[in-house]
């Protein structure tokens, strides 16, 4: 499963970086490679922003995650 998920992350960033020319079409994985230089990287612009992107995610899944343990559970039971 993690194998998939880094396959996935890794084609957007590819098809962001390559295929989106306008900075506003581009996926989120592609503002935080701004953030990595040729001669350092600006780690606390880059954490900074890797968290404000994470806090909606976890929001919305704190709300649904109720339902989202629910469904997934709800193919286990037999009987």
């Amino acid at each position: 499963m993690a194998g998939l998920s880094f396959l996935i992350a890794w084609g957007e960033f590819v098809f962001g970086l390559t295929l989106a020319a306008k900075p506003d079409v581009q996926p989120v994985t592609v503002l935080l490679n701004a953030f990595v230089g040729q001669h350092g990287t600006a780690w606390g612009a880059l954490m900074a922003t890797a968290t404000l992107i994470s806090i909606p995610v976890a929001c919305v899944f704190a709300l649904l995650q109720r339902f989202i343990t629910g469904d997934l559970t709800t193919g286990t039971i037999k009987g």
